[in-house]
């Protein structure tokens, strides 16, 4: 069985055991031929959203991918501040982004991502008590994840950092940057290697860390952490 297989049904068993309603936007975009007269779609969008059929497939119904063309969608893409394409949110039902992702949800990154679909369904989410107990001495906060697709480490820390953000209620959100795909964001912020985990732009976290280093950099300092 090829790799590629190989993920493929990794998808489809995992999948088949969603068993609540879960609805994803995806921004993609058409572009336009030199000439300007003819439009053609993206072919990083369309192997993207092929990668996200497969999850939709084999949701028995459950997992809804809405596709939302940027120039079609101007308002939408505005209130979400969407400057690149493809780019997956998980919104929740009062309208908040609480997941981002610049990445592929493939190779390593399938199972963070079915993690984070599953947790957004209402499955058990480990880190919730934690995040609920400590949730008052959290500032509106960003965690941005910059991954490669090969890096062993980086599933981890996603799985982390998205959980923290949908037990969150809306005052923390996740990034995940695929700095391969996404070069100048990991030039930009320095990441010379992954994980590379950035909390509100200030605080870098370099490497595999934990739960306890990740929320000890959103409280600040290095307050107890509360369980």
């Amino acid at each position: 069985m090829s790799q590629d297989n190989k993920y493929k049904e990794i998808i489809k068993r995992e999948m088949a055991k969603l068993t609540k309603p879960v609805k994803l936007h995806v921004f993609t975009c058409k572009e336009k031929r030199p000439n300007g007269s003819q439009i053609r779609e993206c072919m990083d969008c369309n192997q993207f959203m092929g990668l996200l059929r497969v999850y939709e497939e084999n949701s028995n119904g459950m997992l809804k991918i809405e596709e939302l063309c940027i120039d079609d969608n101007p308002d939408f893409a505005k209130q979400y501040d969407i400057s690149r394409v493809p780019t997956i949110l998980f919104i929740d039902n009062q309208g908040r982004e609480l997941i981002r992702y610049l990445a592929a949800p493939q190779g390593g990154e399938i199972q963070p991502f079915i993690q984070a679909i599953f947790s957004f369904a209402g499955a058990p989410n480990y880190y919730e008590a934690t995040i609920k107990q400590n949730i008052d001495r959290i500032p509106p906060s960003t965690i941005k994840v910059m991954i490669t697709e090969t890096c062993p480490y980086c599933p981890q820390v996603c799985t982390i950092a998205n959980n923290f953000a949908i037990a969150s209620n809306g005052k923390i959100r996740t990034i995940v940057v695929d700095i391969m795909a996404n070069p100048d964001i990991g030039q930009y912020y320095d990441a010379a290697g992954v994980p590379y985990t950035i909390i509100n732009d200030q605080k870098t976290l370099v490497g595999m860390v934990g739960p306890n280093e990740i929320l000890r950099a959103l409280i600040g300092g290095n307050i107890r952490v509360q369980y």
